[in-house]
């Protein structure tokens, strides 16, 4: 599917008894919390953020648009532009941003965190070592950890959270530069060949020395990743650079 063409499926009957999916979970939330939202994530006028009119569902974007949910930033720790990982991500499981759970989501960016304050390179196939692809309800995915013969780098991922399916916005397509698959139901689960010799390397190792939680990580804690630009230095002119073991620090300029 084109990148500059947003998803476009045939709206299922709502079963009450079946959780909505992202063409039935109608917005509801307010503008005054999405403005926070914003202010919160300084985001730029070029973003072209849009608050849906009432009843629209995540796939009413208006050309040119697509629709983002709130937790995917609140709970996801995913800032824009989206990173190269998180696109491999997407691409490697044939899968649109709009169809991941907000319970999957962080498995993703807390790997691409763990990788870079370990100083490894965070790729599709490493994250394919430790988690498959599987599907979750009302259309959304998420992604499961791997148990059978792998060692985990994370624990704790979320468990619940309330209404995020109708906290969303609409935003510019270009935030997300990359062609995305938009998965029908019916349609198998990919399964992505996983490489023992992975298990070798010394990368693995390190990520598996420790196990860290899943959790909302602090804004300077994604900066000092090079996963977030929002960093607000107390010294109006100094900048963020990578310091021992990964944690941010603040240098000086001259």
């Amino acid at each position: 599917m084109s990148a500059s063409v947003k998803p476009t499926t045939k709206k299922r009957k709502y079963k009450p008894r079946n959780p909505p999916g992202p063409d039935q979970a109608e917005i509801n939330w307010n503008e005054e919390e999405l403005q926070n939202l914003i202010q919160d994530l300084g985001f730029q006028p070029d973003r072209g953020v849009q608050f849906p009119t009432p009843k629209s569902t995540a796939l009413d974007a208006p050309p040119g648009y697509l629709a983002l949910y709130a937790d995917f930033f609140r709970e996801g720790n995913l800032r824009l532009l989206m990173s190269k990982f998180n696109s491999e991500v997407l691409t490697g499981y044939g899968l649109h941003i709009l169809q991941i759970s907000a319970l999957g989501l962080p498995r993703v960016t807390n790997f691409e965190f763990i990788c870079r304050a370990n100083r490894v390179e965070p790729t599709f196939e490493k994250f394919n070592v430790f988690f498959y692809f599987v599907s979750y309800t009302g259309g959304f995915y998420s992604f499961n950890s791997r148990t059978s013969g792998v060692n985990p780098c994370s624990s704790h991922p979320p468990k619940s959270l309330h209404d995020w399916k109708q906290f969303f916005s609409y935003i510019r397509r270009g935030v997300i530069p990359i062609d995305m698959h938009y998965r029908a139901e019916s349609e198998w689960v990919p399964h992505v060949n996983l490489s023992v010799d992975l298990f070798e390397h010394e990368w693995y190792k390190v990520l598996t020395q420790k196990v860290t939680p899943i959790i909302q990580l602090e804004e300077r804690a994604l900066v000092a990743a090079r996963m977030s630009m929002l960093w607000t230095p107390q010294n109006s002119r100094g900048f963020p650079i990578d310091g021992y073991q990964g944690k941010g620090i603040v240098q000086d300029t001259v």
